[in-house]
């Protein structure tokens, strides 16, 4: 059975689209076939993030009708499969999305649409197409206060949330607690993605950072966050890695 999984914020800036593309790639490595689609056709750069360039088939034409949506579907070397949206078109028949995933339903452990900012018109028919949400926000009150937009539109498009993710987290005071975050947001804290360089190294280099640097602590964090989205406990890692984390915190690898 094929899990849809809308990935929304509520704000801009605070990684949802590299958070949606890690995620899938995780989930890949866990051998799920995995569809990622870029929803968000005011802003789309999930293509980016996969150093595809420029298509000249997207999810545009497909929703317009110009195109079938396998023909703009490409299979990214990382082991997903990849639906770009238009860099060029900043319209499209958004509500057509949901009946063009039936293609994929059966075919896909996993698609995971990511959607644009905000609670308008695109993000709502990204929540609609897909089955589940999964929230992404920083560790501060504005992005969490925006992340409570999406979660009530999710709620009422009786939508299931399967929880929060922080990314970009330093663990320093000035940032809300976790306790906090459960409190305000009302769900489950599925995963704390630190605010790491190799973060910003691979999305300079197009390439995900679980494929870029797959043992640095970000990208253990996000496989920890594909293997709760699929309803496992992440696995136990030994007393070398925790030794490397340290290293990595001081700047000596």
């Amino acid at each position: 059975m094929t899990r849809v999984i809308s990935v929304v914020s509520g704000k801009g800036g605070v990684g949802k689209t590299t958070m949606t593309s890690n995620i899938g790639v995780a989930l890949s490595q866990q051998d799920q076939e995995v569809l990622i689609i870029d929803g968000n056709f005011s802003g789309a750069n999930v293509a980016q993030h996969f150093g595809m360039g420029f298509q000249d088939t997207s999810l545009n034409h497909v929703l317009e009708g110009d195109a079938y949506i396998t023909q703009a579907v490409s299979k990214h070397p990382a082991g997903v499969s990849v639906l770009p949206a238009s860099i060029l078109e900043f319209n499209s028949e958004s509500d057509n999305l949901k009946h063009s995933l039936v293609d994929f339903l059966g075919d896909k452990d996993y698609i995971l649409i990511d959607a644009a900012a905000g609670v308008g018109d695109e993000v709502e028919a990204a929540v609609e197409a897909s089955d589940e949400v999964l929230l992404v926000s920083k560790p501060e009150l504005p992005a969490l206060t925006n992340a409570l937009g999406a979660k009530k539109l999710a709620d009422e498009l009786e939508r299931e949330v399967i929880g929060l993710v922080l990314n970009e987290v330093d663990n320093e005071d000035y940032e809300v607690t976790n306790e906090d975050v459960r409190d305000l947001v009302e769900e489950e804290l599925v995963g704390k993605v630190p605010n790491h360089r190799d973060v910003k190294e691979s999305i300079a280099l197009r390439n995900p950072v679980v494929s870029h640097k797959p043992k640095s602590r970000a990208s253990h964090a996000i496989k920890d966050v594909a293997h709760r989205i699929r309803g496992e406990e992440p696995p136990e890692r030994g007393l070398g890695t925790k030794v490397r984390y340290r290293l990595d915190e001081m700047n000596l690898i």
